[in-house]
């Protein structure tokens, strides 16, 4: 059930990252908001990680790699093509977890 909610936390945070990018959002009055959101999907990450392992959860091979994704993250400027590039990364990693899941 942790990774569910992982995911959708981060999907949650990708989404508001799109939306910032194509403009149809302005976060600027409230930036801390996506920050905040970017912990608590980096938090839910390693506690998925970790339940998984716990529990032999399928999932947990295909969400490990997200964490060193999830540190790096924030020392690529946002709005750039590296920072894009590892959001997506992290979006397959998800998604190969939740197809394992299934």
């Amino acid at each position: 059930m942790i990774f569910y909610g992982a995911l959708a936390l981060f999907l949650a945070n990708f989404v508001l990252g799109v939306l910032v990018q194509l403009q149809i959002v302005d976060t600027k009055p409230f930036r801390w908001v996506h920050h905040a959101l970017f912990f608590a999907v980096f938090v839910s990450a390693i506690l998925a990680v970790a339940v998984g392992f716990l529990e032999e959860a399928p999932y947990r091979w295909a969400l490990l790699p997200v964490l060193p994704l999830f540190a790096l993250l924030p020392r690529i400027r946002a709005g750039t093509a590296g920072h894009a590039a590892l959001a997506f990364t992290a979006l397959i990693f998800y998604a190969t977890g939740l197809v394992w899941t299934l």
